[in-house]
């Protein structure tokens, strides 16, 4: 029987259309399926779930297709089908063709993906998020005689229009008073980037770990010159549901998210026990350990005294990361013209959340409704009475730990 049966200026004004702030987000995948609800082999219902393997913010998504912790809380003759995308912009339109129940992305694609209304789907938790750390990430070749954010100005960069790392170059710009007229946005996704910075085809870039990690410290190529907490501009990710999955298939639904806080609570108090699941992915078969580690767990090197992941699934009681997707995320994307308007607020469904950390009660060793992020516990332990379901942004385990060497 299945366990579950028991710093510096607010958000930017600057305008533009629709066309010219999502640009021509890549459509590209890696491993695509054409799986969809209701799919079955023999009896059972198979539910896609789409992830971002190159985003390490979400890696609790890893967590959960490498082990046997969906299994533990599906009801029986459901399962789930794994189709990874290279950035959230993918599984967001998955989800608006139906080819998606659920995703893990960044909080642009989040926020768009439950603003579309040809599938409708509703928010029902954080991927976490970080102060800036995981997707607000600029970096320069190692050579490059650019320092900080001015020295942008009448340059070339490389950003993927559409992600929360163009949210963030709008953000970065404004607050250093640089037209955006007097800089080249290059539109591309993140491989092609660091190859353009490898090559000098472009002065800087942004880009979201592990990626960039891997650039500054396994290649040796790159080295940040800033992130968001220069800034004070925080990231987070987003998971969206289909309304279809959470109103017909509710008890998976509730699965999925039981599934979500135990790896997330594993991503934060077992670090090495996640990354040998994060190995696990095919797609990341080119990263070492230790530059999953870096982009993971330790800060980047540049002096910027915050954690590399706080970990959170209820935006509910994480206020700040909240306070992102319900708030400033939607008018900024607005007034970028990204959205006609921000996403209403039925669009938000916390209460599923918290009728799965409700059912998990005392049946699991670890409390549900603990502030995940917040404890002392030692992230190279399997334990730790943590979860992911209420968050803060106190001394947690994933800042500067041990391991992962350049």
């Amino acid at each position: 029987m299945n366990r579950n049966q028991q710093r510096r200026r607010p958000e930017a004004s600057t305008t533009s259309s629709r066309r010219r702030f999502l640009g021509t987000a890549a459509i590209g995948t890696t491993g695509l399926l054409a799986g969809c609800l209701g799919s079955a082999s023999g009896t059972t219902t198979t539910l896609t779930m789409g992830y971002q393997p190159f985003s390490a913010h979400a890696w609790e998504a890893l967590v959960m297709k490498h082990s046997d912790i969906p299994e533990n809380y599906l009801p029986d003759g459901y399962s789930l089908e794994w189709q990874s995308a290279l950035q959230g912009a993918v599984i967001g339109n998955r989800i608006s063709v139906g080819k998606n129940q659920a995703g893990w992305m960044g909080d642009m694609p989040a926020l768009t993906t439950i603003a579309q209304t040809e599938t409708p789907a509703s928010l029902v938790g954080l991927a976490n998020w970080s102060h800036g750390q995981q997707c607000n990430l600029l970096i320069v070749p190692k050579d490059s005689d650019i320092q900080q954010i001015s020295d942008i100005a009448g340059k070339s960069v490389g950003v993927t229009k559409g992600s929360c790392t163009h949210r963030y170059l709008l953000r970065l710009l404004d607050a250093e008073g640089i037209d955006t007229n007097t800089v080249e946005m290059v539109d591309t996704g993140i491989s092609t980037i660091l190859a353009n910075l490898r090559e000098g085809r472009i002065a800087a870039g942004l880009g979201w770990e592990p990626s960039i990690a891997k650039s500054v410290f396994e290649d040796d190529l790159t080295k940040y010159v800033s992130t968001g907490a220069e800034y004070d501009i925080i990231d987070a990710g987003g998971l969206p549901m289909t309304d279809t999955l959470i109103e017909n298939h509710r008890e998976a639904a509730k699965a999925i998210l039981k599934a979500e806080l135990e790896a997330t609570r594993v991503f934060e108090r077992d670090r090495e026990r996640t990354l040998d699941l994060v190995e696990q992915e095919q797609d990341l078969r080119y990263f070492d350990r230790s530059t999953l580690r870096w982009g993971a767990y330790r800060d980047p090197p540049i002096g910027e005294d915050v954690q590399r992941l706080e970990f959170a699934t209820d935006y509910e009681r994480a206020k700040e990361p909240g306070k992102l997707m319900k708030e400033t995320g939607p008018k900024f994307l607005t007034r970028q013209g990204a959205l006609e308007s921000p996403p209403s607020a039925d669009r938000y469904k916390p209460e599923i959340l918290d009728e799965a950390a409700a059912e998990l009660g005392d049946s699991v060793g670890w409390a549900p409704r603990s502030a995940g992020g917040s404890g002392n516990g030692s992230a190279n332990g399997s334990g730790g009475n943590a979860s992911a379901a209420n968050a803060s942004t106190g001394n947690g385990s994933a800042g500067n730990g041990s391991g992962g060497t350049r």
